[in-house]
């Protein structure tokens, strides 16, 4: 029962708040941010920051010049870095450059059309990481949406669900064709 109380509190604090819950043995600290205030962006940068060994992002839209470079800044960083989004929804000339972007990078990037959209937008990072929300990896969502973005700190027990949800929606997935 106590997690879920954590999770509300966490979820009602500003914008920028850490807290720290225990369950068992793991230890996880949850930090929160909301657009368009500001710090929703900031923290999705700081997750991808974060890594030392892997990121794996799922995305319905991808457009974010400032996602886009912290990819790559990890990717010189020699971190495994994989991107995967929704097909129909990025097919914008921003979304076709900031995928040609990573692509060009050698960054493994896919498309998924197997459902209606592909919806989900989680980060998975060092499988101990992760950032999840409505929060779409766009310049809108950072600077005129109304979003919400978690990242859980340190829970490899979350961390693995997601990464396996990632795994089997990458396998649906058909390699970017990559347009400049």
């Amino acid at each position: 029962m106590l997690k879920p109380l954590i999770l509300f509190f966490a979820l009602a604090l500003p914008m920028g708040c850490a807290v720290q819950s225990q369950s068992g043995s793991n230890t996880s600290n949850i930090e929160v941010a909301f657009s368009p205030e500001g710090g929703s962006e900031a923290l999705i940068l700081k997750v991808i920051g974060a890594a030392r060994r892997s990121v794996r992002i799922a995305a319905y839209s991808f457009t974010s010049p400032a996602v886009v470079r912290s990819l790559m800044d990890a990717k010189r960083r020699g971190v495994d870095v994989k991107v995967l989004v929704d097909d129909r929804g990025n097919r914008s000339q921003s979304s076709i450059a900031a995928m040609s972007l990573l692509a060009g990078a050698e960054i493994p990037l896919r498309v998924i059309s197997a459902y209606a959209i592909h919806h989900d937008k989680y980060i998975v990072v060092d499988e101990r990481h992760v950032q999840t929300g409505s929060f779409n990896y766009s310049r809108a969502a950072a600077n005129t949406n109304s979003e919400n973005v978690i990242a859980i700190w340190d829970n490899p027990a979350i961390a693995v669900k997601y990464l396996d949800h990632w795994e089997n929606r990458w396998e649906q997935g058909r390699t970017f064709d990559q347009k400049y």
